[in-house]
């Protein structure tokens, strides 16, 4: 069938860029967004004090469309979300979302199932009034995002606390920094929106516990003060040194025969963070090596944090928790905590609850775990895409270059393998994300570290060249990631497809 009406559901980074993508090449898009405003992970509603990117500045841009050149090399939430709003204006993405649409129901069109049912609550600003709406698609894009549905576990008796005047709140919905003035704050977790809200808490709250079951390894913004970390973890060098599932070349040699380099190239990193920050003195140190664990839960370390941690202003406890009680809690270990306020940065849930339960149960498995060829499509279902399951080192960059994957795909371009080799991919890389990756997981939406390995799968998939800076190979083997270097794909997919 010929698909013009495209859905987009999430006006976060994936969203807007597939919006973009789709917008250019003449489809009519609707983009359908939750919240009040664009952002997603980024929207103010969401966005802990203190919110900053992990990405140096130029890093985290889209390709065609540079960060303000007076932004700090490490953007605050705030600046983020604002040039996200520009990239929404710029490109005419803005006027396509309908902001307070929560999706509730995406079901098969009943009379011929040539597109899709898409069923929305509608709410305006003051929230008083709620409707339903219901549209008819040819396409649509899923990028209701990796980081969308706040994971906060159940305890015993977190009633008990709750009733007694104790707040329980998720990073996601910690946005008011007087919540936590002079009172007695637990942070749960080891991520970086739990060690980033301890180090906000430390020099405002009563008292700081940053409850945990693993220490996490925590990267500077400059190693020894020197390095930025852009040059260190976000180069083609730097991809190398982990071993990806599909080995070739240089690669190949290196986890193979040259194992003990690899060993001792992970060691040094240890030892130099060993040495730039208190790890040991302060009981932090990590139970796995660094390359286990590198992945989409490592983190900058916040400003200050292992000060604060020495000051005592911070005090880690790497503990399970037992059961809540009125006026704090209780641990695995036995120790008992008073706390005012508890809040868990324990990350997020994936899902797609709005998603016919047919077609749901081919992307998510009963543990949950996500099945989508090349994180962007499921061969079972139909005249639908997945964006921001690609999550990435640059997941605005994965993110853009899916989404043009995803154009290429609608429009027959992409020469895929039969379905029943493209399952077998899928579930050849789950089982080794799950043996090899098991730290840096994310139910399966976690491409990271090999972000590089995996936007050149998806130019080859497309026809084009893998994209370089530079015409000296060790040049672009040790530059950092680069955006502005893709800014062409688009022109280059219109030339290619303009000869075939």
């Amino acid at each position: 069938m010929t698909i013009k009406q495209v859905c987009v559901i999430g006006a976060g980074v994936s969203g807007l860029v597939s919006a973009k993508v789709f917008l250019e090449e003449g489809y009519e898009v609707t983009v359908f967004e939750k919240q009040q405003a664009l952002g997603g992970v980024w929207e103010k509603s969401r966005s802990y004090p203190g919110l900053s990117i992990q990405n140096p500045r130029d890093t985290y841009a889209f390709s065609d469309y540079p960060m303000p050149s007076s932004y700090p090399e490490w953007p605050s939430g705030e600046q983020i979300c604002a040039y996200l709003e520009s990239y929404a204006k710029h490109f005419g993405v803005m006027e396509r979302i309908k902001f307070g649409a929560e999706v509730i129901k995406v079901e098969r069109e009943v009379k011929n199932e040539a597109g899709w049912v898409v069923q929305v609550r509608c709410k305006d600003k003051s929230q008083q009034v709620a409707i339903e709406e219901r549209y008819e698609f040819d396409f649509v894009i899923v990028c209701n995002g990796a980081f969308g549905i706040s994971n906060i576990p159940t305890f015993p008796d977190i009633d008990k606390f709750i009733s007694s005047g104790g707040k329980v709140l998720h990073s996601n919905d910690f946005n008011d920094g007087s919540l936590i003035a002079d009172k007695r704050v637990v942070v749960v977790g080891f991520g970086k929106s739990a060690t980033d809200i301890a180090a906000f808490a430390a020099s405002r709250a009563k008292e700081c516990t940053l409850v945990f079951r693993q220490a996490l390894w925590k990267i500077p913004k400059f190693f020894l003060g020197l390095i930025n970390v852009k040059y260190v973890l976000l180069t083609r060098f730097a991809e190398s040194w982990m071993p990806y599932y599909k080995l070739t070349g240089w690669e190949k040699f290196l986890h193979t025969i040259g194992k003990p380099l690899v060993w001792a190239f992970w060691r040094i990193n240890e030892t130099l963070l060993r040495l730039q920050f208190p790890i040991d003195a302060c009981g932090l140190l990590p139970d796995q090596p660094m390359n286990k664990l590198v992945g989409c839960s490592i983190g900058l370390v916040p400003l200050d944090f292992f000060k604060y941690v020495k000051q005592r202003k911070i005090r880690p406890i790497k503990a399970t928790i037992n059961k809540f009680f009125s006026g704090g809690l209780e641990l695995g270990n036995g120790q008992s905590l008073e706390a005012d306020v508890v809040i868990f940065g324990t990350g997020f849930k994936q899902d797609i609850p709005f998603l016919e339960d047919k077609y749901r149960r081919h992307v998510f498995d009963e543990k949950g775990l996500i099945h989508l060829y090349r994180h962007l499509i499921h061969p079972k279902v139909p005249q639908m895409g997945f964006v921001g399951y690609n999550y990435s080192g640059c997941a605005q960059l994965s993110s853009e270059i899916g989404a043009h994957w995803l154009l290429e795909y609608v429009r027959g371009n992409i020469s895929l393998p039969s379905l029943e080799q493209m399952l077998e991919d899928v579930k050849t890389e789950l089982e080794w994300r799950q043996k090899d990756r098991p730290y840096a997981f994310l139910n399966g939406a976690c491409v990271t570290p090999f972000t590089f390995h995996y936007i050149d799968e998806l130019m080859q998939d497309m026809g084009l060249e893998t994209q370089h800076k530079s015409s000296i190979p060790l040049v672009n083997l040790m530059m950092p990631a680069d955006p502005s270097v893709y800014k062409t794909v688009r022109q280059q997919l219109q030339s290619q497809n303009a000869i075939s």
